[in-house]
């Protein structure tokens, strides 16, 4: 898995970046030998990239940033998007309204930073969630 390591993408708003980013994250993660992550970190980053592209009409940006010790890789998705998200229900017949609650419920860890300054006219946020490697223990026991 070796050291500390971060890679960036920016992400033009554009419906095609959701599976440039997943494939990125996807071949990021199995170079890093962290295969164990990879379903749940395509998951939660195709999340949160679409909740980018539908709640904004400007680029946005993807990190993906690992640390050994303590285990721990880390997305975060920057856009310019006002509203910050929130985990709630979404009915059987809707269509969206679950991808917050997703990264709550898959990740290890998640929150957003709100970059929003209403008198210097800028508005965004950072939304991230983090996701440990199960430890040798639970992954053979």
């Amino acid at each position: 898995m070796g050291g500390v390591w971060s890679y960036g993408l920016f992400i033009p708003h554009d419906p095609r970046a959701v599976g440039v980013v997943r494939a990125t994250i996807r071949h990021i993660l199995k170079s890093a030998r962290l295969d164990c992550l990879v379903d749940t970190a395509e998951l939660l980053v195709s999340e949160l990239t679409t909740n980018a592209l539908r709640n904004t009409a400007t680029d946005s940006c993807v990190s993906m940033d690992w640390q050994p010790a303590p285990p721990d890789f880390r997305v975060t998705v920057w856009d310019s998007g006002a509203t910050l998200p929130q985990p709630m229900e979404a009915g059987a017949d809707d269509e969206g309204g679950r991808g917050v609650a997703l990264v709550e419920s898959c990740s290890d860890d998640w929150g957003v930073v709100d970059y929003t300054d209403k008198d210097a006219g800028v508005t965004g946020k950072a939304v991230w969630f983090a996701l440990a490697p199960p430890k040798a223990e639970e992954r053979h026991g």
